[in-house]
């Protein structure tokens, strides 16, 4: 249609009835299309679907007719190819289709009657019965399809004659289906039979009442309308409005009235299964009230009724209502609140009725009589039992409510009745309901009256009886609802039979007593309903005599609430009650309670007591005010852990301004106040239990007492706030931000407690003086900065890359002192900042909407402008600070709050100097200034900041270079050469490569000072040779440097005393021990740089300079808080590693004959001396030394700047030296060690670590000598064990036992243990495994036969299983997880370097997981053991996570190692299978070969290895005890496969050699050992080893010999 549009104009006929059948298909997007098609062509236009309906009327009626009378599923099918399904569905569609094509088309034609042409055609089919057989058809579709098809014909005019033959067949059928539940189907059902009622008088002729109508109607009503209220209950009003004595046939209509409202009863109050819904519930209840009201209606208009009817009317509204109420009173049906209103409806319309004199013979009043009677009784019978149910109070409430707003309006009929000429005609009305305006039942002031006075005496009476509790809770809930409905003197009399109001008072205020706080609440709204009531006088008299002297709490914060309120505050009488002490202490207490339980309704109480009347007076007086204020303030000095302190800060906040004027308060507390809102401002910042807005209340508040005058600031108040100040920034660790909020804080008090000074001179006095008091603190001396200066400069110095060229003798300040001192310098700049920063001017622009408004606020207007010197100099103290800070920075290691502080102080400096206000020239100029008079090396430190004023600045990274130019020319022509060169240090790492040269100011001055010089040149190799490429002119600068140290060198042979050889330091002068140090410095940087160009002078001069400085050393060691005496120290320790790594490096490469001699001549003269006394220096500078706590991190510093050159030791002089030295023994050489493991610093830890295993050779090489002594004994290894070197390790290992059970104890290898893990000790485990670690590396140095002792006594002591337990609990915790299968990399297992275990960084289960790789590839066999004697659960969990993450790295390490290996075994050949983890080894000899092959097990080391022989040498006994041997060799040897190899082939090399075995272990070598068998026996001359006979002897409990058992 949509193409071809008008051409299809002479089809249209043929179309439309398909096209119109077609919108009704049930198939949803046929029907969607058809429809839309439609619209589209006639513009949705109901005249055009009328005309077009008209136009093919005769077309539309025959394509139905055949449809409906002709085809079937069959004829529909032809040509088809469809299931029988498909087609009876197809047919079931058509049949819809048609009928609501038919109904359609009645629809749209139901106006007209010119339908003659039709007319014969509708005649023809519903003449056929096939179309009556649709009225009973099983699919309820086509079922109301057809019923909606004979609703429009007998809505049809013009066709209600064709159906009128059928009408009794169709009456029939429409009866007979009245009780249909299919929702679809009953509308249409309903609809014909009204239609038929109405178009039929006789109607009711083809029915049997009795037996076909009434049985339908009960069993619908009874079965709830089938759930189809909402279809069938509005069609009830009209279908009973039809019902008369005639069509009752034989049947009395007021018995058939009654079976009527009993059945529709059952309807209302039944309780079905399930419940109705609430929608149903209300039509049903509409429909059944309507029909009565109708009934008892007609009764009343019939003027010339009988007694019989109005004895009716009397038994149906006793029957039909009254049992109904009494019934649901009691029951918990959900009809109660439907039933109540519409029979309040009913009743009030019959008072209306009454009222408007339509009451014929009295009817209504006597149903009004009866109604009330009854109620009357069943209320009181009701309530007067001793036990009331709750529900049943609450049933009686509802219908007296019900009842007090009963609107006789309170209808919406489907259906009314309007009286015309021609008699009762129905019609039909939408069911909208109308509103109107609410008319009082007259009976409300009299009956209603009448019962709620009854009931409230009832339960008046009940809750005097019922004692406390929640019975009589619920009795005062319901007074107060029924007094809500009545509030006039006579109600209230009437409630007491003394029938006068004070009696009534008294009997409410006698239960206030026993009530909960919401009864009580409802009783007080009583009494002050009643209190109006009485005169003037008399009332209040009653409020302070009897309700003021209440004592429960409750009673009296709700009778404060109703004083408080208008209109009774208004009142002079309450104004004085409220002065009354007593009223004062029940204010006191409430604001007491208020902190405690943050009730909102007492604080609305407080807030009311601060009610201003018109004079500015508040309600209560300034001695409670002040007890109201102290009570709300203690929240604010207490941690903020709930809303309390939200809740009295907003408060106090709100309140201040109106207790500051009229003097509501005392000057003494309002002090008080101010100063705890400004601790409260300083102290705090927003967080979780304290919104911003809250904070912003607060301050606001004090400051603007402060603007306002409401709040002075006298010295002593002045005194008060720096005290406050003080507190804070001495207290715990504030954050940063709190820092910068205490800032704002105190910039804004300057401000608001000096701006009402009118007097410009007075005003800057004041704020200069209120400055000072606020800034001042013991924490910020100028001694205390001058302490961290030489602190921080200690550090640089002792780091080398600045020369403390100043004198200083004490450098000790502890880390809290610096961290107050910090955070005091923090708070002072940011307030003076905020003070004096002055914001850019803004720029001019045409922008009309850029002008300045009235509004306009200027940001500077604040801004202090002229500045008095204390100011300057604290600007310049904490700017020192800042400067000093981030050197601080530099060198330690801090948490992240104190660095983040030092950043933020350096920041705010950094912008400072940023800006271009006067006050940054004078703090520029002064800093100049400082620099220049040499006093400070801060103060050269602080000419870095230059770089961040606008000259610098603009130009970004260059900025660093371009002050350093400017500062060259203007300091070296100064002649302030010190400050240059300690100015260029710190500038150094900013400056570009080539930034200094041989060409530079400096480089053409003299100083005197070597140290000056020194440093030159130390900073000209830092700055030119750490690039990648260097210049042929660079080699100048390098013979200059070596030129100078010449120079210096042929200066000491000449002045003896110059570079401090084999003195004390600390007696010579600061500055020349400095010369000496930056000589030192120079040599060593020389020597790592460019030690080929050194000339013999100048390796004289290292050499001997060094072994003279070692002694220089050793004298002044123990003076090493002496700051030169420390930096003396760690430049020769520096020079003495430069030097011993460059021999190194040198020894393993051909050299010249120069270098040679030089170390051939250290070698023999100068080594062992230098490496020992550099070792007693040592120990003496750590060995059980007390270090102050100020001082430590300038010792830690000390010891990180010669702990790598410890590290560098030849210990076989110190070896040697403790061997014979009485002072320091091996003993005590060895406690040192074990000690440092424990230290605090981790380089000295390290070292440690490193000096054990430098050692270890050593110790072993005298455990091999005492072994092979002791080897011949029987009890060899009970002795061996007291003397060998691992028993040195055995009182360190008990102490970290007992450290470490804790975390054993929680670990027993559970998966369900892990979540729960105690966080370990990095300190404490770190030290435990570094023993370990110690302890595996001399088993792996030891020889097989000496490493079999050490681990035997390991396993003797037990102390492996405490270690290995350890490892797997300090494991990380997601490979514990996941131990059962390779979820992550098994990276971490890999071994680490000796550089990355000396990263103090490293995390401690990384070093364990390397620990455990260890362990397992170096002493195998002992964690072997110890995992098989593990219960099953931990032996499963090891396994796992072994075999997953561990086995693997080691075997490939182990069958790489065999496979490179170099060295070859005669007689033994080894080849490596990688893929399948086998060794296969073959022993010849001469012309016989022995095979074997070694198989790694998947959970190697922990599992045996499997050994197969091949050919043998001998025959099966043999290859089964050779395979025997290599097994046990290698299940019980902490070696290598290649170890195991060695000895087995060393074995069979001996006994083919001709040595007899051992008759017990069936060996040559013993496996532990390593011995032959030497003990022979005097009988029998077999030959034993000795631990195999000593075994022999302690399990047999014999000394006899194991073959002739004759005694040994």
């Amino acid at each position: 249609m949509a193409k071809c549009k008008k051409a299809m104009a002479p089809y249209l006929k043929l179309l439309v009835p398909v096209w119109l059948s077609s919108r009704f298909d049930t198939y949803a997007p046929a029907a969607s299309i058809a429809s839309q098609s439609f619209r589209d062509t006639f513009a949705g236009n109901a005249n055009r679907s009328r005309e077009v309906c008209m136009h093919c009327q005769v077309e539309i009626l025959e394509y139905a007719t055949r449809n409906l009378t002709f085809h079937t599923a069959a004829t529909l099918s032809i040509g088809k190819s469809l299931t029988p399904e498909e087609s009876e569905q197809k047919y079931q569609r058509v049949i819809i289709s048609s009928l609501k094509l038919l109904s359609f088309f009645m629809e749209q034609t139901a106006q007209t009657e010119e339908l003659s042409q039709v007319k014969e055609g509708f005649g023809t089919l519903v003449a056929h019965q096939k179309f009556w057989s649709f009225a009973k058809h099983k699919v309820p579709p086509i079922k109301a399809a057809w019923f909606e098809c004979i609703y429009h014909i007998l809505q049809s005019v013009a066709l209600l004659d064709v159906i009128t033959p059928q009408k009794t067949q169709l009456t029939t059928l429409c009866f007979q289906f009245i009780d249909d539940a299919d929702p679809v189907v009953a509308p249409h059902i309903w609809g014909c039979v009204l239609l038929l009622q109405n178009n039929y008088e006789d109607w009711f002729v083809p029915l049997n009442i009795r037996k076909t109508l009434l049985p339908k109607l009960s069993s619908l009503f009874h079965n709830g309308f089938n759930r189809n209220a909402q279809a069938i209950c509005p069609n009830l009003l009209p279908f009973l409005s039809k019902v008369t004595p005639a069509s009752l046939q034989d049947l009395d209509i007021y018995d058939f009235y009654q079976r009527f409202f009993d059945d529709m009863k059952v309807a209302v109050t039944k309780k079905f299964d399930p419940p109705l819904s609430k929608s149903d519930c209300i039509v049903i209840h509409n429909a059944y009230f309507e029909c009565l009201r109708f009934l008892l209606q007609q009764i009343n208009n019939n003027k010339e009724r009988e007694q019989k009817e109005e004895e009716f009317s009397t038994s149906l509204l006793n029957t039909n209502v009254l049992e109904p109420i009494g019934w649901l009173l009691k029951s918990d049906s959900a009809h109660v609140k439907i039933f109540f209103q519409h029979s309040s409806a009913l009743v009030a319309f019959w008072d209306r009725q009454i009222n408007n004199r339509l009451d014929n013979g009295g009817l209504y009043a006597k149903l009004l009589n009866q109604f009330w009677t009854r109620i009357f009784e069943l209320v009181t019978q009701d309530l007067s039992a001793e036990e009331v149910n709750e529900q049943l109070l609450g049933h009686v409430l509802l219908l007296v409510q019900d009842l007090h707003m009963a609107n006789p309006s309170l209808e919406s009929p489907s259906v009314k009745f309007v009286e015309e000429p021609g008699g009762k005609v129905e019609k039909s009305e939408p069911t909208t309901p109308v509103k109107k305006a609410q008319e009082a039942a007259a009976f409300i002031q009299k009956e209603l009256k009448q019962l709620v006075i009854k009931l409230v005496r009832i339960c008046l009476d009940k809750a005097n009886i019922s004692g406390s509790g929640t019975s009589i809770s619920r009795y005062i809930e319901q007074i107060r609802t029924l007094t809500k409905m009545f509030n006039d003197a006579e109600f209230y009399k009437n409630l007491t039979d003394d029938m006068d109001l004070e009696s009534a008072l008294n009997k409410f205020v006698s239960l206030l007593g026993q009530l909960s706080y919401d009864a009580c609440e409802s009783l007080v709204d009583i009494l002050f309903e009643i209190l109006p009531l009485l005169e003037t006088g008399q009332r209040f008299e009653y409020i302070e005599n009897t309700l003021m002297k209440l004592p429960q709490h409750g009673v009296q914060n709700l009778l404060l609430h109703r004083l408080l309120s208008y209109p009774l505050c208004t009142e002079p009488v309450v104004r004085q009650m409220l002065s009354g002490p007593e009223t004062c202490a029940m204010i006191a207490r409430i604001a007491e309670e208020v902190v405690v339980d943050n009730d909102r309704e007492k604080l609305n109480l407080l807030h009311k007591c601060f009610f201003q009347t018109d004079t500015g007076d508040i309600l209560i007086n300034a001695n409670t005010v002040d007890k109201i204020l102290l009570s709300m303030c203690g929240p604010l000095e207490q941690p903020v852990v709930d809303d309390a302190v939200e809740v009295c800060g907003s408060f106090i906040a709100q309140i201040m301004p109106v207790i500051c004027s009229n003097n509501n308060s005392s000057l003494c507390v309002r002090q008080q106040i101010f100063l705890k809102l400004f601790k409260f401002s300083l102290e705090h910042r927003p967080e979780d239990y304290l919104s911003e807005d809250t904070l912003w209340e607060i301050t606001t508040c004090w400051q603007d007492g402060l603007s306002s005058k409401d709040i002075e600031i006298d010295d002593k108040m002045l005194k008060c706030c720096a005290g406050i100040v003080e507190e804070l920034a001495n207290s715990a660790e504030p954050k940063p931000d709190a820092l910068d909020g205490m800032a704002e804080a105190m910039a804004k008090f300057v401000i608001c407690s000096t701006e009402n000074i009118e007097d410009e001179k007075k005003r800057l006095e004041r704020i200069d003086e209120t400055i000072a008091a606020l800034l001042d603190s013991p924490l910020k001396t100028s001694e205390k900065v001058k302490q961290f200066e030489n602190h921080c400069v200690l550090l640089k110095a002792l780091q080398g890359s600045v020369t403390a060229g100043v004198p200083f003798e004490n450098a000790c300040l502890s880390r809290h002192e610096i961290l107050k001192l910090l955070q005091r310098s923090t708070l002072n700049f940011s307030t003076i900042y905020k003070l004096v920063y002055q914001f850019p001017p803004p720029q001019d622009t045409n922008d009309p909407e850029d002008e300045l408004t009235e509004d306009y606020c200027d940001p500077n207007a604040d801004v202090l402008k002229e500045w008095n010197e204390p100011l300057i100099s604290e600007l310049l103290q904490c700017i020192r600070v800042a400067g000093t800070a981030e050197c601080w920075l530099e060198m330690s290691d801090l948490q992240s709050s104190t660095e983040e502080l030092v950043l933020i102080l350096s920041e705010k400096v950094q912008s400072f100097m940023g800006n271009s206000s006067d006050l940054v020239a004078i703090v520029k100029e002064r800093l100049q200034q400082a620099a220049v008079q040499q006093s400070s090396v801060i103060d050269c430190r602080l000419l870095s900041y230059f770089r961040f004023c606008p000259q610098y600045a603009a130009f970004e990274e260059s900025a660093s270079i371009l002050l350093h130019e400017d500062l060259s020319e203007n300091l070296v022509t100064q002649g302030a050469l010190k400050t240059y060169v300690i100015a260029l240090q710190f500038l150094l790492p900013k400056l570009s490569q080539k930034a200094i040269t041989l060409s530079s100011a400096v480089m053409r001055t003299e100083p005197p000072e070597i140290w000056v010089k020194a440093a030159v040149f130390h900073a000209l190799l830092l700055n030119n040779f750490e690039g990648d490429v260097n210049e042929q002119t660079d080699r100048n600068i390098i013979v200059s440097a070596v030129q100078f140290m010449t120079s210096i060198g042929e200066k000491q042979a000449i002045q003896k005393d110059l570079l401090h050889y084999n003195v004390e330091i600390q007696r010579q002068p600061y500055e020349s021990v400095i010369n000496t140090v930056e000589f030192i410095k120079l040599l060593t940087e020389v020597l790592k740089r460019f030690p080929y160009e050194l000339s013999i002078k100048n390796w004289d001069a290292i050499r001997i300079g060094l072994s003279s400085w070692v002694l220089s050393v050793s004298k002044s060691v123990a003076q090493y808080k002496d700051p030169k005496t420390s930096l003396f120290v760690a430049a020769v320790y520096q020079l003495f590693a430069a030097l011993i790594e460059f021999i190194r490096s040198e020894k393993q490469k051909s050299s010249t004959e120069l270098l040679k001699n030089m170390i051939d001549e250290w070698d023999s003269l100068f080594a062992k001396e230098v490496n020992v006394v550099l070792f007693k220096s040592f120990y003496l500078l750590t060995h059980e030394t007390s270090v102050e706590p100020g001082y430590q991190a300038c010792y830690e510093a000390l010891l990180e700047r010669i702990t790598p050159a410890i590290e560098l030791l030849d210990y076989s002089f110190v070896y040697s030296f403790c061997k014979s030295n009485s002072n320091i023994t091996l003993d005590h050489l060895c406690n040192f060690l074990f000690k440092q493991l424990y230290s605090i610093q981790h380089s000295v830890r390290l070292s440690a670590v490193h000096s054990l295993r430098q050692l270890t050779p050593h110790f072993v090489a005298d455990d091999i000598e005492l072994n092979e002594k002791q080897s011949e004994s029987l009890d060899a290894s009970t002795t061996i064990s007291k003397w060998h070197f691992l028993n040195r390790f055995e009182d360190y290992l008990t102490r970290y036992d007992a450290l470490i059970r804790r975390y054993l104890e929680e670990f027993t290898f559970k998966l369900s243990e892990l979540d729960d893990l105690e966080p370990i000790d990095k300190h404490n485990a770190l030290s435990y495994l570094y023993l370990w670690d110690c302890i595996i590396n001399a088993c792996a140095k030891s020889p097989v036969a000496l490493r079999a002792v050490y681990t035997n006594w390991l396993n003797d002591n037990k102390y492996e299983e405490n270690f290995l337990h350890f490892l797997f609990r300090a494991m990380p915790v997601d490979i514990l997880k996941n131990h059962g299968a390779k979820v992550h990399s098994n990276g971490v297992y890999k071994e680490l370097t000796w550089s990355q275990q000396k990263d103090r960084q490293l995390p401690l289960e990384r070093y364990v997981c390397h620990l455990y790789t260890e362990v397992l590839r170096k002493l195998p066999a002992v964690v072997r053991r110890w995992w098989n004697t593990t219960q099953s659960r931990q032996k499963n969990f090891i396994d796992n996570l072994t075999t997953n993450y561990v086995s693997s790295l080691i075997c490939s390490e182990e069958l790489k190692a065999i496979a490179n290996r170099k060295e070859k075994h005669e007689n033994m050949q080894v080849t490596v299978h990688s893929s399948t983890r086998e060794v296969l080894a073959v022993y010849a000899i001469d012309e016989a070969r022995m095979e074997l092959v070694i198989t790694l097990a998947p959970n190697y080391p922990l599992g045996a290895v499997k050994v197969e022989c091949g050919k043998q040498i001998g025959g099966r006994a043999s290859s089964r005890n050779v395979g025997m041997q290599l097994t046990i060799f290698l299940t019980h040897q902490n070696g290598t496969i290649y170890d195991g190899l060695t000895m087995w082939k060393n074995n069979l090399d001996k006994k083919f050699e001709g040595v007899e075995e051992c008759y017990v272990c069936y060996t040559v070598i013993h496996q532990d050992t390593c011995q032959l068998p030497k003990l022979t026996c005097k009988t029998c001359k077999k030959k034993f080893h000795g631990p195999c006979l000593y075994k022999w002897f302690t399990t047999s409990s014999k000394s006899t010999c194991p073959i002739c058992r004759n005694v040994f």
